[in-house]
């Protein structure tokens, strides 16, 4: 075993390449060797994100607010009868949509019934001043999906009445009609603001099984238009910044039962989350089911920083035992609920510490692991975190996350590499 510390993985960090890359990450099936063997199964993907570096824009008030910590204090659940979560299935129009399915607006219909601008959507109650509605309520998780730099808002909008249906805390079940939104702004050199708004995301849930999942593509100035755009885009604006196609998207959120990431419980419970956190859902009796106690990522700074990381990038959409293809490796990284009692309960710690790879292999290991303790050289999660396809020879199907990501999370794969260094020889 190698010694090393956390110098070690910043020196790593140090190495690789800057340049800002794309948006959402997806997980994939495909399965590769550092100088090995394809992967059968360890190669199943880890998923995208972590670390926004300040998400700020203008955004309405939520109130009431709490911001979530490890003190909040929870309430009962909604007095019988108050809506439930899912209604009957049936079509719903959602917020900022017109009765009967359509929407408010001149814009043009897209195939699935979706506003082919993104000013129909429902957003803003001024397009012109980008006023955004106050059915969209922002949100920002603790814990954050990495996007290659970008920064980046969020708004959600329930229907009026209706609950969330959160029976399993680990896999949260939305209305028929929930709309969510998510916005990417880039700093851009020839740009005349800070940030530029390069896209924004709508997720839309149609029915009882079916969300509309699409992207509006901002005109160069941010500002003018924003149209739908269902092809993706590489190297938007002269930049390695990636705009994803739906299937890209679908790789990802199929990993959940309902289809949505960072809206969920871990990390809405974390104390860097802000808006529409745990608390203000469990305030405001937007939860069928909300915790009895509040939901804590185990460890010290060091541990769950990691482990968080690991979560939110890797194990929301694809490290499960739900649906993320991931799971046939048996690397396992969502933080369920049940087993947050200890870093060693988690599954990221018995699914991966110390636990030889099935088939992945590093090619100056003597044996390589999942995460090995004091040695991040022999660690395929910290080894395949650190590289992207085509820098320095790195084949494709290595990096992870395998899709829509140039740009390696440097902050956080440095955190991963303290976690491994953690206490050295005897790890947590």
């Amino acid at each position: 075993m190698r010694a090393s510390s956390l110098r070690t993985a910043i020196g790593v960090v140090s190495l690789l390449f800057a340049g800002i890359g794309a948006a959402l990450v997806a997980c994939s099936s495909d399965k590769a060797s550092v100088g090995g063997s394809p992967d059968a199964s360890e190669g199943a993907a880890f998923e995208a994100a972590a670390s926004d570096s300040g998400d700020a824009s203008v955004q309405p008030d939520v109130s009431p607010t709490t911001e979530g910590s490890s003190d909040a204090v929870f309430e009962a659940p909604a007095p019988d009868g108050e809506a439930e979560a899912e209604g009957d299935g049936a079509s719903d129009a959602g917020p900022g949509f017109a009765e009967g399915g359509g929407f408010a607006g001149d814009c043009g219909v897209g195939p699935a019934g979706e506003p082919t601008d993104l000013r129909c959507t429902g957003l803003y109650s001024d397009w012109a001043a980008k006023t955004v509605s106050t059915d969209a309520l922002p949100y920002t998780p603790g814990l954050v999906l990495w996007s290659d730099g970008a920064d980046k808002s969020r708004w959600i909008a329930l229907p009026a009445g209706q609950k969330i249906d959160t029976s399993d805390m680990d896999e949260w079940t939305f209305p028929v009609g929930t709309k969510i939104w998510k916005e990417f702004r880039l700093a851009l050199a020839d740009a005349s603001s800070a940030e530029t708004r390069i896209e924004t995301r709508l997720l839309w849930k149609q029915n009882a099984s079916t969300w509309l999942r699409t992207t509006y593509r901002w005109t160069a100035d941010g500002v003018s238009d924003a149209t739908e755009l269902t092809d993706g885009e590489l190297e938007v604006d002269g930049t390695s910044y990636e705009v994803p196609n739906q299937t890209e998207c679908n790789q990802c959120h199929n990993g959940r039962l309902d289809g949505v990431l960072g809206f969920e419980a871990v990390a809405l419970s974390s104390p860097a989350a802000s808006g529409l956190t745990m608390q203000a859902l469990v305030t405001q009796k937007l939860l069928t089911a909300p915790p009895t106690a509040p939901l804590v990522v185990p460890g010290d700074a060091i541990e769950s920083a990691a482990l968080g990381w690991m979560h939110m990038n890797c194990g929301t959409s694809c490290h499960n035992g739900g649906n993320g293809s991931g799971r046939v490796s048996g690397f396992l990284t969502r933080l369920d609920v049940a087993m947050l009692a200890s870093v060693k309960t988690t599954d990221t710690y018995t699914t991966g510490w110390n636990v030889p790879t099935q088939n992945f292999t590093i090619a100056d290991a003597a044996v390589t692991y999942r995460l090995h303790a004091c040695d991040t050289g022999s660690s395929a999660a910290y080894t395949r975190s650190a590289v992207r396809t085509g820098v320095d020879g790195t084949p494709s199907n290595v990096q992870m996350p395998s899709i829509d990501t140039h740009q390696v999370d440097q902050p956080d794969l440095a955190a991963m590499g303290a976690w491994i260094d953690h206490g050295c020889d005897a790890g947590p």
